[in-house]
């Protein structure tokens, strides 16, 4: 059996992705296409959650609560036996696909994608590893929608922290530490510019019909710039509300955040020399690839709004703390 592994990248639609792989297994299955569902659910971070380290900064491995290295080496087993176990129940399978944006997310050192490795390859013959690379400064402007979802708050200097640096964005740097564990010829690069879903790459890649399938849901849509300036004044009202993420989701979304484009090409330039010694090395990408579609990005931009401070942030964290007490209430 072949195993696809789609790391991501993440704010790729890799959500939407993953929800119509997940509803559609059984489909896929006949398809003989195994997406398996005892790895974490809707996606697979199962897997990049037991090849962290245990002192690895990880919301799921802090909920799991393991106190010591043999606990974490347990989950580890668990998790191999769990995909070996769903492997071996699906025989006339040919391809296997597992996907989570967590191995682009949380994975950082040689010797947690080197643990991915070891897992996979006695379940699988062969081994494919797709990365989805969209341009660093599209990735920052949707990845302010998540903070806010998550009750952080985004400013100007959110955009500044994107740099070269961190392996997050360094698709260079990202890709060569897992050709150096998998080898460059099983990595595969895919340029978001010229293909927005994976979903439809897959099709035409592993020869399937999804034209009878339950279409993918669109998730993770952007937030309104105004409602992540008003999350940023309950953030500077210094408590600890916050609003719920579902009811984030709830307010229409009229005005996008948009930097200017002055800045969006100091953010995309930061990562021009990475990004071309990327390009100049593979043959799955071409110069431009990269390269955002700089009309998106108007001569005056809206950041102004997040930066404008708020007289209410106390009456306002205030007010979200009595609706979060009744909903508490409601549902007790």
């Amino acid at each position: 059996m072949k195993a696809i592994l789609h790391i991501g990248t993440e704010k790729t639609g890799t959500t939407s992705f993953q929800n119509f792989c997940h509803h559609n297994c059984d489909e896929l299955l006949k398809q003989k296409v195994l997406y398996p569902s005892r790895l974490g659910g809707v996606n697979h971070r199962q897997i990049a959650t037991s090849a962290l380290n245990l002192d690895s900064k990880d919301d799921a491995l802090e909920l799991s609560n393991f106190d010591t290295l043999e606990d974490l080496k347990q989950f580890r087993e668990d998790v191999r036996e769990k995909l070996r176990s769903q492997v071996a129940d699906a025989p006339n399978a040919e391809v296997c696909v597992l996907s989570t944006e967590h191995l682009h997310s949380r994975l950082d050192q040689t010797e947690q994608i080197e643990r991915v490795r070891e897992m996979l390859d006695p379940l699988f013959e062969e081994i494919e590893v797709h990365i989805h690379l969209r341009p660093q400064i599209d990735v920052v402007v949707s990845l302010a929608s998540t903070q806010t979802r998550v009750g952080g708050a985004v400013r100007r200097t959110f955009f500044e922290r994107a740099n070269p640096q961190k392996l997050y964005y360094n698709y260079n740097r990202l890709t060569e530490k897992w050709e150096d564990v998998f080898g460059a010829s099983r990595v595969h690069l895919l340029a978001f510019r010229k293909t927005s879903g994976f979903l439809g790459f897959m099709e035409s890649h592993l020869g399937l019909d999804f034209s009878e399938m339950e279409a993918p849901t669109r998730v993770n849509e952007a937030i309104d710039v105004r409602v992540m300036a008003m999350v940023n004044a309950l953030v500077d009202s210094g408590t600890s509300q916050r609003i719920d993420h579902r009811v984030i989701d709830k307010f229409p979304v009229e005005q996008k955040v948009r930097p200017d484009l002055q800045t969006a090409l100091a953010v995309q330039k930061r990562f021009s020399a990475s990004n071309q010694k990327l390009v100049a090395r593979r043959h799955d990408l071409v110069e431009g690839d990269l390269v955002p579609n700089w009309g998106a990005y108007p001569e005056v931009g809206n950041l102004e709004l997040l930066e404008q401070p708020c007289t209410f942030s106390n009456a306002l964290a205030d007010l979200i703390s009595h609706y979060n007490d009744e909903i508490k209430a409601a549902r007790k």
